[in-house]
């Protein structure tokens, strides 16, 4: 494959401007330098790096971001910080997306995919793909609060929410286990339990759970063990073919 080529699909740029990247001297192979975007390259055991930073071979990428406060779960926008500002430019590409939606004062696991089918798979709430949450509280809840969620909290708006697994860790923590997504769900289901959020950490998606070494506004690739077994769960959470669609409500929490 030409180099021009495999930095075009790798980093999700038109082949012209990846050549100009080329040009100026920002891409190696194999460590060494290369400037003439015709080179030659094997896709299967040539490293390919931009700017010091290996780019990844051609295909899907999703990435696992311990997500800080103050940026928002968007691909683009002119007035806030978006999760994408903290993914190195070696792993950005025009197609990368984060899956779901975590607030923007919500930190912890996001996933980010160039895979639209992934993405969806994800958030689909037939498949009923369980999200936890560690969440931290002003005081402590009311005494059956962990009841009411197993039953199903009905949120203020009238709105009857899936039943729910909480855990008391101590009187003001509380991990929160989900199978939907919608609009500021946590928040407002320890809201019915007279429950006010100070901190919310996700910590969990399906069977991939938050890197304890990743710093909080880092990225790194999913392994391939952690691809197999989402890819495994999902595959077991198969919705039926026959099932109603449920509209898919918006994950921000």
């Amino acid at each position: 494959m030409r180099l021009d080529r495999y930095v075009s699909m790798s980093a999700g740029v038109p082949r012209r401007k990846a050549g100009g990247i080329i040009r100026r001297g920002r891409v190696t192979v194999n460590g060494r330098r290369c400037t003439d975007p015709r080179t030659r390259i094997a896709v299967s055991s040539d490293v390919v790096g931009l700017d010091g930073d290996p780019l990844r071979q051609p295909g899907h990428l999703t990435l696992m971001m311990n997500k800080p406060t103050g940026c928002i779960s968007a691909t683009r926008s002119q007035i806030h910080e978006t999760v994408l500002d903290h993914v190195p430019e070696a792993l950005r590409h025009s197609k990368l997306a984060p899956v779901g939606r975590l607030d923007k004062d919500t930190t912890g696991l996001l996933l980010l995919t160039t895979d639209g089918g992934l993405s969806h798979k994800l958030t689909h709430p037939k498949r009923k793909v369980q999200k936890v949450y560690i969440a931290s509280l002003k005081s402590p809840l009311v005494e059956d609060a962990v009841e009411r969620f197993a039953n199903g909290i009905t949120l203020a708006d009238g709105t009857v929410c899936r039943p729910a697994t909480l855990r008391v860790l101590d009187p003001l923590q509380v991990e929160v286990t989900l199978t939907e997504g919608r609009f500021h769900q946590v928040k407002r289901m320890l809201g019915v339990v007279d429950g006010h959020v100070t901190s919310l950490r996700r910590v969990r998606v399906g069977p991939i759970e938050l890197d304890r070494s990743l710093e909080l506004g880092t990225v790194r690739r999913l392994s391939a063990e952690e691809l197999d077994m989402l890819s495994q769960q999902l595959s077991l959470a198969e919705p039926a073919a026959d099932a109603p669609a449920d509209p898919a409500p918006p994950e921000a929490y």
